[in-house]
């Protein structure tokens, strides 16, 4: 299979580090484990990564847009597991895309600000949802040191060229016991190996990183934050650009025991980790 020949140097964007090895080739890229820090990445790396998730969100901005109904509920049981934390009422959602998530925190009494970088739902969230969303990258934003009780994202970290700078970042901008959390793609799970590249999270032009539970681990140190916790949860069945491959009839059978049983070993489709600032 060939790769696109329009990227940089195959470089750990977590460490710098240059040593590692492939673990899969596709026709859009490869995906690399850094030797260091275990970080799973895209090599090489899209120059035009931010032009790319621009035009793919903006796609799929009417999908995403009516998610701030239908999934309210949702959102309000993923929130309650913030109440705890709640100190400076201050929240952010890193990615918060058209405002489903934090359309819900506004509700339920947060101060709550989201950043986005794709312009198109950015725009949606502030025109229609009166949301305070900053377009461009946390970086950028310039929020105040020890501000936010929380930090969060959904479907984020796999999309970013580097996720630690971001980790850094969140590390300012939390309050001393405040928290990080994040919902990314594990590498480690079941499904993937089951089913080889025709799992759903291997997009080498959208996915430039994968996790594992022990990389977000040392993902976390190397940001400055204190591991929590880290879990995992669900399995899908197909890869959303693969309409040839079908699941042989009897995955629906195995699929809601295999889900049971990756909850308990972590090594469910979806990896979910809490860190904490240091209070000292």
């Amino acid at each position: 299979m060939t790769v696109r020949n329009h990227a940089v140097e195959a470089r750990c964007t977590a460490c710098g580090n240059t040593g590692g090895v492939e673990l899969i080739r596709l026709k859009d890229g490869a995906y690399r484990q850094c030797s260091a820090c275990e970080l799973i990445f895209t090599s090489p790396m899209p120059e035009d990564l931010e032009q790319l998730n621009e035009d793919a969100f903006t796609k799929r901005l009417d999908q995403y847009a009516a998610k701030v109904r239908n999934r309210r509920w949702r959102n309000r049981w993923k929130l309650r597991r913030f109440s705890r934390y709640r100190r400076t009422n201050n929240l952010l959602e890193i990615g918060c895309n058209a405002g489903a998530t934090l359309d819900v925190a506004r509700r339920m009494g947060w101060n709550a600000k989201g950043v986005e970088l794709c312009v198109s739902a950015g725009e949606f969230a502030r025109t229609q949802l009166g949301l305070d969303v900053f377009t461009g990258t946390v970086e950028a934003a310039a929020f105040p040191d020890n501000h936010f009780d929380v930090v969060f994202t959904n479907a984020v970290l796999e999309h970013l060229r580097d996720p630690l700078s971001v980790l850094c970042e969140c590390r300012r901008i939390l309050r001393p016991g405040g928290v990080f959390y994040a919902d990314t793609v594990n590498w480690d799970s079941y499904t993937r190996r089951l089913l080889g590249e025709s799992w759903k999270y291997l997009s080498p032009l959208g996915h430039v990183h994968l996790y594992t539970p022990r990389n977000v681990v040392l993902l976390c140190e190397r940001a400055g934050l204190e591991h929590v916790k880290t879990w995992t949860s669900g399995v899908r069945s197909t890869a959303p650009s693969s309409a040839e491959f079908r699941c042989p009839w009897y995955w629906r059978l195995f699929k809601g025991p295999l889900s049971m049983v990756a909850r308990w070993t972590d090594k469910g489709d979806h990896i979910q980790f809490l860190a904490r600032k240091p209070l000292t």
